[in-house]
């Protein structure tokens, strides 16, 4: 009889530990795709701006100008003071403003909240906090040297 209660017992412990397993399992795998959703809503976002970028840099003819990408919001002095030293390379690159306070732009916020003015050049980081005209020039060189 003692022989067949240990059974019985060593029985219970195995069926709830596989039960524990299974909760476990299920956990994991919920946890899992709620990452997985989290990941691709944030790529979603950017997407959102670069997409439309990469197409037309694919697809476009050879004298399209550049995107210069400017993370913004408003107030932002150093914004206004970066777009006035911008005003003599307009004619090389086609200025595109994001607002990062936006509920849409909340992946660029949560990046750059601290770090405005942020520039990107074509989709890639360019600079910070205030423009540098000899990083901008270089790079501004560097993608007309490739469009030829």
């Amino acid at each position: 009889m003692a022989g067949g209660l240990a059974i019985q017992f060593n029985e219970d412990i195995l069926n709830r530990v596989q039960a524990n397993n299974r909760i476990s399992f299920a956990c994991t795998v919920t946890l899992f795709r709620y990452i997985m959703h989290w990941l691709k809503l944030r790529h979603l976002q950017q997407a959102k701006y670069y997409g439309p970028l990469l197409l037309r840099n694919r697809f476009s003819s050879q004298k399209q100008l550049p995107t210069l990408t400017l993370f913004t919001k408003d107030p932002c002095p150093l914004c206004d003071e970066a777009k006035e030293i911008l005003e003599p390379y307009k004619h090389r690159f086609v200025l595109q403003e994001v607002d990062i306070t936006l509920p849409e732009n909340s992946v660029w916020y949560d990046r750059y909240k601290y770090a405005i003015p942020v520039f990107h050049l074509n989709g890639q980081f360019l600079m910070m906090h205030r423009v540098n005209t000899a990083v901008l020039e270089k790079r501004l060189a560097r993608v007309e040297e490739e469009k030829h």
